[in-house]
């Protein structure tokens, strides 16, 4: 599961930023920090500020939510197991609550002819160690116990594996240092956006799971 987030983050962006309006209402730092409150934060309060409407705000976090659950429903089908509705709701909770401890800071490192460098701070947690023990925990419990089939044994080990994963993204704690990430912005329809959505997303989704 832990690379499900990779692919995903970037998706909605383009629906959510690219709907202008007037002039640029905020700078290229402030609209690359709106991006990151959205989407890991869950916090609309910049974007409202760039002129995005609330209707198109909200239908683009449901896009993304969607399709973030069915990713996680798709890597246990992946795994031949069927995540339950409940379940599935409980680690996509856990993780959104995990992500709205990060902190981020934003800085314009170059401006001009319409164009602009921000460096974005973030803290980050491991993701990747955090998913591989709560896998591996209860993979050795799945291997210690008495199960009359190995289809009994892989249903503990799979509902076992959620809720030792739910449980530490309940108890994470974000790094005290940062991943950066540079973005390369441009204003289009009266907005700073990155200028490649697609990468921004990627860099963005490897730095709050601590990669480099």
């Amino acid at each position: 599961m832990k690379k499900f987030i990779l692919a995903l983050l970037f998706i909605c962006l383009c629906s959510v930023i690219l709907i202008g309006c007037s002039e640029p209402r905020i700078d290229a730092a402030g609209s690359v920090k709106a991006i990151y409150d959205l989407y890991i934060l869950s916090d609309t309060a910049g974007i409202l500020s760039l002129g995005m409407e609330q209707e198109d705000i909200a239908a683009a976090q449901q896009a993304y939510n969607d399709s973030l659950k069915e990713a996680i429903r798709t890597n246990f089908a992946d795994s031949g197991q069927e995540i339950r509705e409940d379940v599935l709701d409980s680690l996509w909770v856990a993780r959104k609550q995990a992500l709205a401890k990060m902190k981020a800071t934003t800085e314009i490192m170059e401006e001009s002819d319409g164009k602009a460098t921000v460096v974005l701070h973030t803290t980050y947690f491991d993701e990747s160690s955090l998913d591989e023990e709560a896998f591996y925990t209860a993979k050795d419990a799945a291997q210690q116990g008495d199960f009359d089939s190995l289809e009994e044994q892989q249903e503990f080990l799979m509902d076992t594996y959620t809720k030792n994963l739910i449980n530490a993204y309940e108890r994470i704690t974000p790094s005290a240092d940062t991943r950066d990430i540079v973005v390369e912005c441009v204003i289009q329809n009266k907005i700073w956006v990155p200028a490649n959505m697609s990468s921004f997303g990627r860099d963005l989704a490897a730095a709050i799971a601590g990669q480099e």
